[in-house]
């Protein structure tokens, strides 16, 4: 008896048409959905799901959530490195951040520096 092997229950998957019978998934959305969860679906997910947190939790108010996010983060940066090393961190930061807009075309802070210093 013991080297008799029971069959192990099929499970089929997909849906049936109006016959009853089985419609095969289409290749790609096999392909599509093998089990795999890249790093970057985690990041997407895990970040619209702590946006969706913040809007439920702090509703009309989730500028000023992320702007006490923003400076609880600074102050920690301040008290572990000190004000010159964060104050150039800060401004490296800036730098890249419009060096960036500039390739995308779009260089919002060029055109704040421009009229902050413009002689009109």
């Amino acid at each position: 008896m013991a080297d008799e092997k029971t069959p192990r229950p099929k499970i089929e998957l997909g849906e049936k048409d109006e016959c009853g019978e089985r419609v095969q998934p289409a290749a790609d959305a096999q392909a599509a959905d093998d089990g795999s969860y890249t790093v970057g679906e985690a990041v997407r997910d895990g970040s619209a799901r702590l946006f969706a947190w913040v809007r439920r939790t702090f509703p009309g108010h989730e500028h000023a959530f992320w702007g006490g996010v923003l400076g609880f983060v600074t102050a920690i940066l301040f008290l572990v490195l000190g004000l010159f090393k964060a104050l150039v961190i800060v401004v490296l930061v800036i730098v890249g951040v419009a060096a960036g807009q500039a390739l995308d075309g779009d260089s919002k802070i060029m055109d704040l520096l421009r009229r902050l210093f413009s002689r009109n």
